[in-house]
């Protein structure tokens, strides 16, 4: 017998990440923004740093800076108000790297499990509130705490990170027993739920304050409680009341002395009158039999004519 081995499909990073650029969902759209954003500015601080050079001149910093500044959410209120924009083109920022590449990873892996249980239009408004809150929280913190009011003038928040934290935190709720699986190298891989694996970074975050980037962790937690909040008090709200089985609603009939628009009876009533009045029925039959319809009173001529009417309608 002629055996053929099944055909895999080799893999191929061109192929990948054509596939990748040519889908629709709403999580790649997320994710390409931020990576046309990061390349749009990498290739801006390469014009500028070569006109430096030309010029001679450290053009390059100050340009870099206010562009920076540009997109980045500030600390002060005031020099909020004077760009407000910044509250969103913050949530597609980044300036180095390692910063955007691990966010995008974060993103795919985080976005992949929310989208496997709620829609895409729920993901991109987790992104996006879940991100403004961040920045909120993170403006709060800063206009409030006195720890913060030396660097309240020149702090900026700038980074996807409270917005993955949002849907991190969102799914995390909906879904805390969701498992992945992690293996190092050559061991086996071990399944640990998303639970445990969302609490780890946000008491991460909570005791990294004190020690570097404390907007940015702030952002964070402000991130993750809108993810936890809006997914505790809507999306599972939502599901329980579709998912609520539906009482078993009580039958009725029609009384068996009237025709059938007559007053609504339980099952036990209608088969206590239905027994009752076919022994009237019989007993008046038996009248008619003996002595004849004109023997029969009014009260009896009525019963039978509305018997009759009911016998049409079953």
């Amino acid at each position: 017998m002629f055996h053929q081995e099944p055909n895999y499909e080799p893999f191929s990073l061109r192929r990948s990440l054509s596939r990748f650029f040519h889908q629709k969902s709403a999580l790649n759209i997320l994710i390409i923004i931020n990576l046309s954003v990061y390349v749009g500015f990498w290739i801006l601080r390469m014009f500028f740093s070569l006109g430096a050079f030309l010029f001679n001149s450290d053009v390059n910093i100050s340009l870099t800076q206010k562009l920076i500044g540009i997109l980045a959410c500030p600390a002060s209120f005031h020099t909020f108000l004077l760009q407000p924009w910044s509250m969103v083109t913050n949530l597609f920022s980044h300036v180095e790297f390692w910063h955007i590449f691990f966010n995008m990873i974060m993103l795919w892996v985080a976005g992949r499990i929310f989208l496997q249980y709620l829609s895409e239009k729920q993901l991109v408004t987790t992104y996006l509130i879940g991100g403004v809150c961040g920045n909120l929280l993170y403006m709060l913190s800063y206009n409030f705490f006195p720890v913060f009011a030396p660097t309240l003038d020149q702090s900026m928040a700038l980074g996807a990170s409270g917005s993955i934290m949002a849907i991190l935190a969102a799914i995390t709720v909906y879904k805390p027993n969701h498992e992945l699986i992690f293996s190092l190298f050559f061991t086996r891989g071990r399944s640990v739920r998303l639970l445990w694996i969302t609490v780890i970074f946000l008491i991460i975050d909570l005791l990294s304050i004190p020690h570097g980037n404390a907007g940015g962790h702030i952002a964070h937690l402000g991130g993750a409680l809108y993810g936890a909040l809006y997914s505790l008090l809507f999306v599972k709200k939502q599901w329980s009341l579709h998912s609520r089985p539906k009482t078993k609603k009580k039958k009725f009939y029609t009384s068996y002395t009237e025709p059938p628009q007559g007053r609504p009876v339980s099952d036990e009533d209608y088969n206590f009158n239905k027994k009752k009045q076919e022994e009237k029925l019989d007993a008046i039959l038996d009248k008619i039999s003996s002595a004849g319809y004109d023997a029969l009173t009014k009260e009896e001529k009525d019963f039978l004519f509305f018997a009759s009417k009911r016998k049409n309608y079953e």
